[in-house]
């Protein structure tokens, strides 16, 4: 399957760059996006879709269900080569690959194939035309990213899942709304170091393959709303988002004025939500989160009134924590295995949160209580000590970096147990 969408939009984007007209372009390009959207609905939402449809026409599920398997890495790979023929359509790059072997290195570059981050054209395939360097500053990054990699997922992520909130989420029934807080805080948590540990895992990958990618995380829970959470969080999908989805939406829209923004963001958010997979749980998510950052777009003049008459550090450390909450609710229903549970976790923890459970859940899960705390803690160390710990490992003479490494993936895998998991986004 990559090999064919790669191989049509290899020589769709060389056609769409010599076509004479600009309506040969469109039709050329319009092709293109009819395949590869195509490909990804059929292969990821036929029985999604076929669910919807004998629920509301019948009030069934759909007698018919296709046996589909979906490619490996589909929405990963469709969205890159789907960024590289808008880019030659709109010329936003000077000329189309003309080499089909690094076109095809270029959709399937295994270090971001399965789950990211979402390079484009115009970053990975001219690395492809150049001879690779390397240096010792160059493999000490490289190295440290992998340390740092395993450390999140091993140490911190996998550590929360298996002692907490899979429990929780996986039998829900058995468990009161201050253990559902409680998860609920742990899976975002997880999350984060999940899913940033593999970004820093494949980012040191491809660097000791000579390759530089683009960050994928910026502290996303110091976002003081949500929009900025999505400027912090998944960097490479959120501009792939704004760029293919949002902008050319608002500005068709533009004659709406603020209802017209309002929708554009809302329908990006929706698609982002389903995007994530077919499950109704991520279209909630998705709505959800665009109907709030519609509010943060209609708030901002008077957030910013009152950002003005009050302590601008108080008014701060409020946002990022009301910001936090926010997305540990909405995580919540991205987490639960159906629409169902999440309401029913929900509404529990809406109904009153029974903290007279506290003393004794903390004796039961202090060890992961401990990670949570410890995790959250590290996200919000500034990134100046990370640029420290960086400069002083590349410092380093080669023997000791060896010795380093070696010590920490003993220390790591002291954490590693049958029950480790895979990465998160791997199931995107």
């Amino acid at each position: 399957m990559l090999v064919l969408i790669a191989s049509s939009d290899f020589l769709l984007g060389k056609r769409i760059f010599a076509g004479k007209s600009k309506k040969v372009k469109r039709n050329l390009l319009l092709l293109s996006l009819f395949i590869d959207v195509g490909l990804l609905l059929f292969f990821k939402y036929t029985n999604f879709f076929l669910n919807i449809f004998f629920n509301i026409t019948s009030g069934e599920s759909s007698p018919f269900v296709l046996d589909l398997i979906t490619p490996i890495g589909i929405s990963y790979f469709i969205f890159k080569t789907m960024s590289y023929i808008i880019d030659v359509y709109k010329k936003n790059i000077d000329r189309p690959e003309t080499n089909y072997v690094n076109y095809l290195l270029y959709v399937s570059f295994f270090p971001n194939i399965l789950s990211g981050p979402i390079l484009r054209s115009g970053e990975l395939l001219p690395q492809f035309r150049k001879t690779l360097g390397f240096d010792k500053e160059f493999v000490s990054k490289a190295m440290l990213l992998i340390m740092t990699g395993l450390f999140k997922k091993i140490v911190i992520a996998d550590v929360l899942a298996v002692n907490l909130v899979d429990r929780v989420f996986d039998s829900y029934e058995y468990f009161s709304s201050f253990e559902y807080l409680m998860a609920g805080y742990g899976y975002l948590v997880q999350l984060y170091f999940d899913f940033s540990g593999y970004t820093d895992l494949v980012i040191g990958i491809a660097m000791l393959l000579g390759f530089t990618s683009s960050p994928n995380f910026n502290k996303p829970f110091l976002a003081q709303n949500v929009t900025e959470f999505w400027r912090r969080w998944h960097l490479t999908l959120s501009n792939w988002l704004r760029d293919y989805i949002f902008s050319p939406l608002s500005i068709k829209l533009r004659n709406g004025g603020k209802a017209g923004l309002l929708f554009s963001v809302f329908i990006t958010f929706l698609l982002c939500g389903l995007w994530h997979d077919a499950n109704l749980t991520f279209v909630v998510w998705g709505a959800l989160h665009g109907l709030i950052m519609g509010w943060d777009i209609l708030t901002r003049r008077g957030r910013m009134i009152v950002q003005k008459k009050i302590n601008k550090p108080f008014y701060k450390v409020i946002s990022i924590f009301i910001t936090f909450n926010v997305l540990m609710f909405t995580f919540i229903i991205f987490r639960a295995p159906d629409i169902t549970v999440a309401a029913t976790m929900l509404k529990q923890i809406f109904s009153g949160v029974d903290f007279s459970l506290a003393h004794q859940w903390f004796g039961i899960y202090k060890y992961p209580f401990i990670m949570l705390l410890f995790g959250i803690l590290l996200h919000y160390t500034p990134a100046r000590w990370n640029q420290k710990i960086t400069g002083l490992f590349s410092r380093l003479h080669w023997s000791v970096q060896i010795v380093t490494v070696f010590m920490a993936i003993i220390f790591i895998f002291q954490f590693y147990t049958t029950a480790a998991l895979p990465f998160l986004y791997l199931d995107f």
